[in-house]
């Protein structure tokens, strides 16, 4: 008896989407090898589809059913019963005999509605079945309680014998997803691509077909594409020679709408396709076009695969299609096209227009790559890998998506020292990788810069009203323990509590984390659940201690010591520590960890900026008015140590005021850390524009830091040095750093004779000089690029990956980039 190929897809009903095209391609590829193809579809199954397909109707549900309404508790139960009632209706549908010895079992769609069903069926074949799963969805449909079930018991039935094979059809999705499974995922072709279609007509001066084909779904870009046409339209050239054809059909509800509202002004040069096409009328289609529209969803299709894509690289038609993505992957492999950024309505009509000038150029390039694409997919090659032994794991691969979690709300800020250090980390890591995402606290949409996305945590309106409460509570209990000169200090214990019993802040890290390849913690504020669901998911994850917190606890002996017990624990709990000094690093080493000094780097071009005008003249407009004659400079956020080194200035300021008047150097100090204020010999300026910072730099004789106490290494002290000033601090302004008094920088610790060491450096011009000389050559050695590339290695990422390409840009193929 021939081995019989059993394909299971609950969604095959007709012939829309690529359900039938996807099952008749691997039925009729089995046929040729020798099997005996039975497909089981949903019990809804069309009469035709049925008699095309080879198929028997055989499931209740669709891979989607699910509960109308009902708590938690109910939905689970209702997962549950479809599990069953999956697994019960697969069993019934298969031979009463069992599968011939070597028959294949293949389950290509399934959520965790299907899973665990499978599992029970797959503990039901015999030794001679071979059942493979293919994952087609991104990771998020597979990292749940139930799928974790599932995946258990598969692990237990594959050591028990049998013959389980897990697959996707995308290398980003494999990775992911054998670190949910714990077993080998392989990637797998995609099977169906056009047969016998010709090759596009030559571009000649007719105008360029541009398609859209699947139905009408807001994550496939067609709200996009409709914003495109209307800029387009726009234009002095207005769609002269395009034309669109978009299949408008089965939209959602809200998706309908806004098609019904641009058909009201429907453009000539636009056709609507409102109803589903059979298989012959896609194809039709397809031949028809010259390039297909693919501006799909990142986050949808970022590692998931689209079928459209290989029909249309398979039919020799180039594509337009996000960057970033899998469909991106396929076109540098084979095809050609032009990749856009995720949802951009403006860079997609530019790269409507840039196809268009290119239009011959992409022809060439698509025709060019038609065949290694056919050759690598179809349903003979799909097989061919079925009936393969089960390949080798590939090697690890460097990560390209990393994930940032960063516990202030200020981190395109730049301006305070977390911020500013968290950005230069960022920056470089992001020249390596496709992409940065960032998760702050705070609110606010999402905001990209480049290939970093920032968003704040998601919360609910009753979430944050419980920790609002909670907070005050806390507060209030604290105030007793603290006293009124260290009330505050209760925030830092504060900060590591608030997530740690938030379900929905652990259900955004699952979601961010199961599509991320690496993750890298800012502090250990929110580390009990990050390194959790980062150990669970198989995660590298690096935290970075800018500080020892327990430190700035000394109002309470009790709140230092829990702010002690949960910075030791983030710390023995992470897989990686990074310490930002070298006392910091000797006192993470005696708590049993390995910690890595990644000191605060500078960016030595910040303060070099290019003005439009001289600097007083910048200053001037932007509101800043500063009396003629030298000033020392100093620069910092809200932090309580910058509010006493700016109270200590105040009175340098003052007592320099009344010793030598207008003939002493004016204390200045910019930055969140006071508002506007003027006072004998003193200026605060309140937080200033980037330029009008760059300004005081240029401008100013030298940098005043007299800090009273902190830990790590003060990024302040770096830059002023970076921006060749003169520094006269604190010892304590200078932790960290190699600096020797009269060579570096002025170091001086009694206040009392901070007047006369001012005087000094005012004075002296061949010591501002030397001091800056010296400054400068030491905040070289602390250059950002340099510094933060430890994290690469952390990470491992190579120092020579290759940064994300600018768009939009014409890929594939021979074609070079635009």
């Amino acid at each position: 008896m021939a081995p019989t190929l059993c394909i299971i897809d609950q969604n095959l009903r007709d012939f829309r989407g690529h359900h039938f095209s996807w099952d008749h391609a691997v039925a009729e590829a089995g046929r040729r090898a020798g099997f005996a193809p039975l497909v089981l579809g949903h019990k809804a199954l069309e009469a035709e589809t049925a008699r095309q397909a080879g198929a028997v109707a055989a499931y209740t549900d669709d891979i989607w059913a699910v509960r109308p309404g009902g708590g938690p508790l109910l939905r689970r139960r209702d997962e549950v019963m479809r599990n069953r009632r999956f697994a019960e209706e697969t069993l019934a549908a298969l031979p009463p005999t069992g599968l011939p010895k070597g028959s294949i079992l293949l389950a290509h769609m399934l959520t965790r509605r299907q899973l665990l069903g499978l599992a029970m069926v797959v503990e039901k074949q015999p030794a001679h079945v071979t059942t493979f799963a293919l994952l087609r969805y991104q990771p998020e449909f597979y990292d749940d309680g139930l799928s974790a079930r599932a995946f258990a018991r598969m692990r237990r039935a594959v050591a028990n014998g049998a013959k389980l094979r897990l697959a996707t059809d995308s290398a980003r999705l494999s990775r992911r997803i054998a670190r949910l499974a714990g077993l080998p995922v392989e990637t797998l072709p995609i099977p169906h691509t056009p047969a016998g279609l010709a090759e596009p007509e030559p571009a000649g001066d007719r105008p360029m077909r541009l398609v859209t084909l699947g139905n009408a779904r807001d994550e496939k870009g067609i709200l996009d594409i409709i914003g495109a046409i209307a800029l387009l339209r726009a234009e002095p050239e207005g769609l002269a020679g395009l034309s669109f054809l978009l299949q408008a059909n089965d939209a959602a509800p809200d998706v309908a709408d806004a098609i019904d509202e641009f058909s009201l002004r429907l453009p000539p040069e636009v056709t609507l396709l409102r109803q589903s096409l059979s298989p012959a009328a896609y194809d039709t289609l397809l031949a028809r076009s010259d390039l297909v529209l693919l501006p799909y969803w990142r986050d949808i299709y970022e590692a998931r695969t689209s079928g459209v894509l290989l029909e249309a690289l398979g039919a020799g038609r180039p594509v337009i299609c996000t960057a970033a993505t899998w469909m991106s992957d396929e076109l540098a492999q084979h095809g050609a096209g032009v990749l856009v950024p995720d949802r951009d309505p403006a860079a997609l009509a530019a790269a409507i227009r840039l196809a268009r000038r290119e239009w011959g150029r992409l022809r060439e390039g698509a025709i060019a790559g038609r065949h290694a694409c056919l050759a690598r997919h179809g349903g003979d090659a799909f097989l061919r890998c079925l009936l393969a032994p089960a390949p080798v794991a590939p090697a690890p691969v460097p990560p390209q998506r990393v994930q940032v979690f960063y516990p202030w709300p200020d981190f395109l800020d730049r301006r305070a020292g977390a911020s500013l250090r968290s950005n230069l980390m960022v920056d470089v890591v992001a020249a390596h990788v496709e992409e940065v995402r960032v998760t702050q606290a705070g609110r606010g949409g999402p905001r990209r810069r480049g290939n970093v996305a920032v968003a704040a945590v998601p919360e609910r309106r009753l979430v944050t009203i419980g920790k609002t409460l909670a907070w005050r509570m806390m507060r209030i209990l604290a105030r007793p323990l603290t006293g009124a000169a260290q009330w505050g200090e209760e925030l830092f214990p504060w900060l590591h509590l608030e997530r740690l019993l938030d379900p929905l802040f652990q259900r955004e890290i699952r979601r961010l984390l199961a599509s991320s390849d690496a993750v890298l913690l800012e502090y250990g504020f929110w580390a009990g659940p990050v390194q959790r669901i980062s150990r669970e998911m198989g995660l590298p994850c690096v935290l970075t201690a800018h500080d020892v917190i327990e430190d700035r606890v000394t109002g309470s002996r009790l709140l230092h010591a829990l702010t002690a017990w949960l910075e030791r624990r983030a710390l023995r709990g992470a897989q990686r520590v990074v310490a930002v000094a070298p006392g910091d690093a000797a006192r993470f080493a005696a708590l049993g960890c390995t910690p890595v000094l990644v000191p605060n780097p500078v960016d030595l071009d910040a303060s070099a900026m290019a003005l439009p005008a001289p600097p007083r003249e910048v200053l001037r407009r932007l509101g800043v008015d500063l009396p003629p004659g030298d000033f020392l400079l100093f620069v910092g956020s809200r932090h309580p140590p910058n509010v006493t080194a700016m109270a200590r200035l105040k009175e340098i300021g003052a007592a320099l005021h009344a010793r030598h008047g207008e003939a002493a150097p004016l204390m200045v100090v910019a930055g969140g850390v006071s508002g506007a204020e003027k006072a004998p010999g003193f200026q605060a300026l309140g937080r200033i524009h980037a330029a009008g910072l760059a300004a005081l730099y240029q401008d100013a004789m030298g940098v005043a830091i007299p800090l009273p106490e902190g830990t790590g290494s003060s990024l302040k002290t770096l830059e002023a040095m970076a921006a060749g000033m003169p520094v006269l601090g604190t010892g304590v302004a200078f932790r960290g750093l190699d600096v020797t008094n009269g060579r570096q920088a002025m170091i001086e610790d009694d206040l009392a004779r901070w007047p006369e060491a001012v005087m000094a450096l005012a004075g002296d011009p061949a010591l501002r000089g030397r001091l800056a000389a010296g400054g400068r050559a030491l905040a070289e050695r602390y250059d950002h690029r340099r510094i933060m590339a430890t994290y690469l290695e952390l990470l491992g990422i190579p120092a020579d990956a290759k940064p994300v390409p600018r768009l939009p840009a014409l890929a594939g193929g021979s074609l070079p980039a635009a």
